[in-house]
């Protein structure tokens, strides 16, 4: 992965719209083939992006694990647009309980959105029905899951 990765720089939320790029969206934007990348792109386009600790984390796993070479190229290149923050859950995400569907990193970062005030784009529908059944309701932008292609 490239090592020229914003960690933590000053967000200005008030300036333009940011968006919480959670792992799924990741993956769809940089996977061979993505029948979304187009309809994501129109999304993300003009908006700061960041992502938390713990999405990059997976996301960056997920990549030197399976990612065929024009997809860790891709990844590269998103990843020099995109600002990473620390984890930092809001409350109401902080008293969710994990579930099969409701992953302990699916609070991280859909609360760390929550936190901040900022859609959280994601392709995890099942962890924010989950999360809603549970009396949370998160600031998200839903699309369709698409995996990596793999070497």
């Amino acid at each position: 992965m490239n090592s020229q990765i914003n960690l933590s720089a000053p967000i200005n939320i008030e300036a333009k719209q940011v968006l919480n790029l959670d792992t799924g969206t990741a993956i769809a934007l940089i996977a061979e083939n993505s029948p979304h990348r187009y309809e994501l792109r129109q999304y993300v386009n003009g908006k700061e992006m960041v992502m938390t600790q713990t999405a990059f984390t997976e996301f960056t796993n997920i990549v030197k694990t399976i990612a065929r070479l024009s997809e860790q190229n891709r990844a590269n290149r998103l990843l020099q647009r995109v600002t990473i923050i620390p984890d930092n859950p809001s409350p109401k995400a902080l008293n969710l309980q994990p579930t099969r569907k409701l992953g302990i990193n699916d609070i991280i970062i859909l609360g760390t959105g929550d936190q901040l005030n900022i859609v959280t784009t994601t392709a995890d529908a099942k962890a924010v029905r989950a999360a809603s059944a549970q009396g949370v309701d998160f600031h998200v932008y839903i699309h369709p899951p698409f995996p990596l292609t793999g070497n």
